[in-house]
Order: C-alpha cells, then sequence, then structure tokens
C-alpha cells in the first residue's frame, strides 16, 4: 500500500479555544457575584440609615429581622414584623404587619416594589377617636419610581382587599375585587392619577339608610382620569388648606361610575371651600336616566316632587350618543344633581395622615452610576 502524503492531517483543536469561553464566563459570573455581596450590603446598610432617620424625626420603628436576599436576578430587602408608629405631628398613626418586602432589579435600582403581608393592623386618630383597624389581602403593593427630583411615578394594587374594625368586628369594607391606581408627576407642578376600583362593597352601616336603598352596597365600578394642580404645595405637607390657598385643584378628564341603577360618567373639576368641603362642578353623563330617577324616589334620596323636577330636567337636558348631560355640583356643603339636592358634603380632613419620607434615588448605592 503506497501512503499519500500530499493531504495535510487535520489540525488538533487549541484546548484554550476550548477553555477561553468558560473561563471569561466564569471570570464574570464571580464579578457580578461580588458585585451583588457588596451592593446588597449597601442596599442594607441604606436601610438602616433610614430607620434611624425617620427615628431621629419622632417615628418608633421595631423589626424582628431584616435582610436582603434574591440573588441573581433581584435585590429584596425582606423585614419581619415590622411595626411603625408615626408622631402626633405627622397624625400618630400606627402601622404593623408579619411582613414588607421591597424588591428592584439590579440594574434599576430607582424602581421598587413593596409588597405589605397581610393581615396588617392600621391605627389612626379620628374625629371619634382611635381606629383600630385590620386589613386583609390576597394581594397588596406599592411601585415607586424615583428620580433626583425624588419620586416621580408611584402605583398601587389591591386585590380580595378586606378592612374590619379589631375590636368590634365592625364590617368598614366587605370586599374589593381590585383596586389599581397610578400616579405621575407631569410638568408645571401637576399630579396625574389614574384610579380603577372594581367590586367594592360596603359594609352593612357605612352607608345612610337612603342611599343604600337606592344603589346597594356594592359598587361594580368606579374609576377616574384627575390630575391635581399645585402640587407641590399639597405634597409638602398634605394639608389641603394650605393646598386650596395657593389655587390646588382636581381636574377631572374623565369619571365613570357603576352603582346600582346609576350608570354615570363625567368630567370636570373640583377644589375644597373654606371649611374644606368639596367644591366644583362636573357635567355628568346619566346612561339611563329614568332608572336613577326611580331608584333615588325609591330610596328616598329625593321626595317624589324632586324627582319629577328632576325627570323634567333630563328631558330638556343635552342629549348625546352616551346619554343625557346634567350638571353634577358640591356647593355650599350641599351636593346638587342638576337643580336637585341630593344630599349633603361635610368638611374634608385638612391633615391628611403622612407616611414617613422614603429613600430618593440619589440616596440608593448605584441608583446613578
Amino acid at each position: 500500500m503506497i501512503r499519500d502524503f500530499s493531504t495535510p492531517a487535520p489540525a488538533r483543536r487549541s484546548r484554550l479555544g476550548l477553555i477561553l469561553p468558560f473561563a471569561a464566563f466564569g471570570v464574570l459570573l464571580a464579578a457580578y457575584g461580588g458585585y451583588w455581596l457588596w451592593m446588597s450590603g449597601e442596599i442594607r446598610k441604606t436601610a438602616d440609615n433610614w430607620i434611624e432617620e425617620r427615628e431621629s424625626e419622632g417615628y418608633a420603628i421595631t423589626v424582628d429581622r431584616l435582610s436582603v436576599s434574591g440573588f441573581p436576578f433581584r435585590f429584596t430587602v425582606r423585614v419581619r414584623d415590622p411595626e411603625i408608629i408615626a408622631p402626633p405631628e405627622d397624625g400618630g398613626w400606627r402601622m404593623a404587619m408579619p411582613e414588607l418586602s421591597a424588591s428592584a432589579l439590579p440594574y434599576n435600582l430607582s424602581h421598587w416594589i413593596v409588597a405589605f403581608a397581610s393581615p396588617a393592623e392600621l391605627d389612626f386618630e379620628g374625629d371619634e377617636g382611635t381606629s383600630a383597624l385590620l386589613a386583609t389581602a390576597a394581594r397588596a403593593r406599592v411601585s415607586l419610581a424615583s428620580s433626583r427630583a425624588g419620586t416621580v411615578r408611584a402605583g398601587a394594587e389591591l386585590e380580595e382587599f378586606r378592612l374590619i374594625e379589631r375590636e368590634g368586628g365592625d364590617v368598614l369594607i366587605e370586599a374589593l375585587d381590585q383596586l389599581v391606581l397610578s400616579s405621575e408627576v407631569v410638568d408645571e407642578d401637576r399630579m396625574r392619577i389614574r384610579l380603577e376600583v372594581r367590586g367594592l362593597e360596603l359594609g352593612p352601616d357605612q352607608l345612610d339608610e337612603r342611599t343604600a336603598n337606592a344603589f346597594g352596597r356594592r359598587i361594580e365600578l368606579m374609576r377616574t382620569d384627575t390630575t391635581l394642580s399645585h402640587w407641590s404645595a399639597l405634597a409638602a405637607d398634605a394639608n389641603l388648606a394650605s393646598w386650596s390657598e395657593s389655587g390646588g385643584r382636581a381636574e377631572i378628564a374623565m369619571a365613570d361610575l357603576h352603582w346600582g341603577n346609576a350608570r354615570l360618567g363625567g368630567e370636570g373639576a373640583m377644589g375644597v371651600d373654606g371649611l374644606l368641603r368639596p367644591e366644583g362642578r362636573l357635567s355628568v353623563m346619566v346612561t339611563e336616566p329614568e332608572s336613577l330617577v326611580a331608584a333615588l324616589v325609591a330610596g328616598g334620596v329625593v321626595s317624589s316632587s324632586d324627582g319629577e323636577a328632576l325627570r323634567l330636567a333630563l328631558m330638556m337636558a343635552p342629549r348625546r350618543d352616551q346619554g343625557v348631560a346634567l350638571p353634577f355640583r358640591f356647593q355650599q356643603g350641599g351636593i346638587f344633581l342638576g337643580p336637585v339636592r341630593i344630599g349633603e358634603a361635610g368638611p374634608l380632613t385638612g391633615q391628611l395622615p403622612s407616611p414617613p419620607e422614603l429613600p430618593d434615588a440619589d440616596d440608593l448605592p448605584g441608583a446613578n452610576p
């Protein structure tokens, strides 16, 4: 046999070429692991500093355990058995729950998702003394996005929510199927808020008898798209009086309500008067006017004569594809639908409970590389 030496033997593959990709991946993984460990320590330090700062402002904060987990896909700050008690100047409220967690992706530490475990205890001072409440939910979480200017976007989500009094067991909210809230700071010092509530059933004693008879205790749908002007004045100390004095108004671009026989939609603007009562006007579209008037009369919300006046106003009102347009007004403590007074509006609280200040994105390590 004659061997042919003209064709060279195939070159042997370099072992280095096989090893390099795996070595590079190993180095990258080790570097990321080191970064994650370092950043988790910095996040833990930021959380501890936040607690110390709030305590220096008068808050009482206790936790059973605080840890950072989630490697390799996220950072999750998990707090066991947290309890927060606000100082009297911030409302004196108290909140406690089995667990509180906040998660963020490693490449976006300016956006955190905060989840609340159930049940949560809520205590706050009201006009009739201290209210001690117990809240349960299948899901309760808040989304917070920050920039150098502070929190610029926030959202909230609730599912299968229920609220009762801890001691007497009185039911405030029998059921809330779903709540979705989103808010965003837009130009010219305005905050845009979009809210959708589905399946809200109030407790047996939370509505006056006439309203409950007219519409029932369950609101199938409540949806609104509202922009608050002069947002910085309201965000500064959550005080409605100072916000109103600065010219603050709620501009309602869209509102929908499906409650019993009420099928309403509208738009307009609202504020508060000198006594902190709601004040403003909406243009309301009544989808089923006769059913609405019949429910108001049957429930005793309006008298038979007022019902006839309301029917006459609906007959004369402009008709559109969506229904009949009527003015809905809050004026001098009264609530008016067209020419008929259908209820009373008392003063709103002047000082809203203020939550503890959240850390800005600049305060979080690695948020602005």
